[in-house]
């Protein structure tokens, strides 16, 4: 089979379209057909190499693993003997090892049925950026009908369902993006759109909860902008280096007594899965696809990646 691999650290030059075996599932493994896979800032950072955890789970000086990409969508051809949910033939979507790739192996934990009414396209979109934001607004930012919520980074890859999301809990949505996204975001759901280059979103609130994820910011200029009981949820440092980031929020958390600024990493959850799922399929969220590149185009699409500069989501298809 075909598949994309990095065998060094760099820009989209290194990886390689190859020619390698296909993998057998085991256990309660699935074997997938992948008909589409979506690029993540995730993806970008394993390929650069330039984050040390990154480099200590995937090889140091040089990847030990591979295999990129991870969200994906396609049909299963093949289970493990302990596979209980999922029987040949099943349309899927979910999380994958390798998924940049004509196949790929996927614990069964991590897919879901795909809705028949959803494409393959955009059931890749929406694992981690979907989740991300729906544990983002449910789990820490403790989201409730009423509220006034405001969205930092509304057009990208976690913002698109981040405003759809929180509008399914009958919220009121402020969404900052660029000129040229503003039309998409009040087309998915925002009830007002700041476009930053002419407006600061400092100042617009008080908010009961805000998401963001840009994180170019101090903590406390957030803060300013909550309601008493507000929480401000971090997703992302597309606006600095992600050391940094992290390194300014240990400082911040360690300064405060009481915790109204969280930031987390989204877990792949089967039930979280199953309610992104019954989302696309009442209609009350879609993906937003920015482009689509075939398996050999690979490398252009992380470039386009690579750039920031994304209208929703980038996914790689694997179809002629």
């Amino acid at each position: 089979m075909k598949a994309i691999l990095a065998r060094k650290y760099g820009s989209p030059d290194v990886l390689t379209l190859e020619e390698v075996e296909q993998p057998t599932p085991e256990s309660a493994q699935v074997l997938i057909k992948v008909h589409a896979a979506a690029t993540n800032p995730s993806y970008w950072h394993r390929m650069e190499g330039k984050i040390s955890m990154l480099r200590q789970a995937y090889g140091d000086p040089e990847p030990i693993d591979h295999a990129m990409g991870g969200d994906c969508a396609g049909i299963v051809t093949a289970v493990g003997p302990d596979v209980t949910r999922f029987a040949v033939g099943d349309a899927v979507f979910g999380g994958a090892k390798g998924a940049f790739a004509e196949y790929a192996i996927a614990g069964e934990k991590n897919l879901v049925h795909k809705p028949e009414s959803v494409s393959f396209v955009d059931a890749a979109a929406i694992p981690t950026g979907g989740l991300t934001a729906l544990q983002g607004l449910r789990d820490y930012g403790h989201i409730t009908s009423g509220q006034h919520v405001l969205i930092i980074g509304a057009s990208g890859g976690v913002g698109i369902y981040a405003v759809q999301i929180a509008k399914s809990f009958d919220t009121q949505v402020t969404a900052v993006c660029s000129t040229r996204n503003s039309d998409m975001v009040k087309d998915i759901g925002a009830d007002k759109v700041i476009d930053y280059t002419q407006q600061d979103w400092d100042g617009t609130g008080p908010y009961d909860l805000i998401l963001d994820m840009v994180g170019e910011r101090p903590f406390d200029g957030y803060v300013k902008n909550l309601t008493p009981e507000g929480r401000m949820v971090s997703v992302g440092a597309l606006g600095m280096d992600t050391m940094a980031f992290m390194a300014k929020m240990g400082g911040y958390k360690a300064s405060e007594e009481e915790e109204r600024v969280f930031n987390f990493m989204a877990q792949f959850k089967t039930d979280d899965l199953t309610t992104l799922a019954q989302l696309m399929e009442s209609g009350a969220v879609k993906s937003v696809i920015d482009r689509t590149f075939p398996l050999e185009e690979t490398a252009v699409a992380m470039t386009m990646q690579g750039s920031k500069r994304i209208s929703g989501k980038v996914v790689i298809t694997m179809d002629a």
